[in-house]
């Protein structure tokens, strides 16, 4: 059997299987959730759905977030819906030059070699779905049409409370009161970050302030459960093996260990994608995360974590999504 082919009939059983009943006890979550987001230093969003009836538990469920990386991953799903419509296939080479690269977090931009290289288009989802890869994200964003064809789709599928509207090397600026590369523009990232330094701290609070409110490239933790919801029934994809494609990639990733899937019992396994931002001035823009949890005794549910605006360290913000999971699981019945 083709490796695509047995992926599909993988992806087809877990998705057919009737999963045991995951319903919450709210009573604890609601108690519990109010000291992790006191120890968390900032803006807790949390929605819990179970995967079997859509019962739906949050916490600041219909706010804004900012979501950074967790984009990546209905921008995946968008590339591949362009695959299964004609327009691209996965093996197809896509060009890569030095004028393309993005800033911050990128793989690709690590191992590149020369002045050019050619990648097939499922490496570059792999790279941005599963390693978080701003240059991929970007480049990708880029052959389908832009950050509104993503955005068209989320509608189109029923998503109102999640939006993407630019690219990385745009907005990553932009939170910070800077202007963005456009395409015509070279990222030189080192002098990107001398600049974000040498602004004056006000300017750079306020505008942080004020991005941290920013309903663009942001989500609501309850449409980001019935996104993850409608991906874990595979609703987003007609084609299984495509649908089991992506699975894979954001189930191995290994981005974010320390997040939800830490909360999680031994045994257990998490589809999911993360997001980060820098931390300026004591203040962190986001750390995110989002995902599908299935637990050793067959229970399976969406999960979704955004901190915003956080001024505890990088290990504490962690650990609160961690605590997160683990009262999730502890508070279901």
């Amino acid at each position: 059997m083709p490796a695509l082919a047995r992926l599909a009939a993988v992806a087809l059983a877990c998705l057919t299987a009737v999963p045991a009943l995951a319903d919450w006890d709210r009573d604890k979550l609601d108690k519990g959730i109010d000291a992790i987001e006191t120890r968390s230093k900032g803006r807790l969003g949390v929605a819990l759905m179970d995967l079997r009836d859509r019962k739906l538990w949050s916490h600041r469920g219909s706010e804004t977030f900012p979501m950074q990386s967790v984009f990546k991953l209905p921008l995946a799903v968008a590339v591949l819906q362009q695959v299964e419509a004609g327009k691209f296939k996965l093996d197809q080479p896509i060009t890569v030059t030095r004028k393309d690269f993005s800033l911050f977090h990128s793989p690709l931009v690590k191992a590149f070699k020369g002045e050019r290289n050619d990648y097939p288009l499922s490496e570059l989802i792999r790279l941005a779905a599963g390693e978080s890869d701003n240059t991929a994200a970007d480049l990708l964003m880029r052959e389908i049409g832009g950050p509104q064809v993503v955005t068209r789709m989320l509608r189109d599928g029923g998503i109102q409370g999640m939006s993407i509207d630019r690219y990385e090397r745009q907005f990553q600026p932009e939170i910070y009161g800077l202007p963005g590369f456009g395409w015509d523009q070279v990222v030189d990232e080192p002098a990107f970050r001398a600049k974000l330094k040498a602004l004056k701290p006000r300017y750079r609070i306020a505008s942080l302030a004020k991005a941290l409110t920013d309903k663009r490239d942001a989500a609501t933790p309850e449409a980001s459960a019935e996104f993850l919801e409608a991906l874990a029934r595979g609703n987003w994809l007609r084609d299984p093996a495509h649908n089991a494609f992506l699975m894979k990639i954001i189930i191995e990733t290994r981005i974010g260990a320390d997040r939800i899937k830490a909360g999680l019992p031994a045994g257990s396994s998490l589809a999911h994608r993360t997001g980060a931002g820098l931390t300026t001035d004591g203040v962190n823009h986001a750390t995110n995360d989002i995902g599908i949890a299935s637990l050793p005794d067959g229970r399976r549910f969406v999960i979704v974590t955004y901190l915003a605006g956080s001024r505890a360290d990088a290990p504490q913000r962690e650990a609160a999504l961690a605590e997160v999971a683990k009262l999730a699981v502890s508070a279901l019945r």
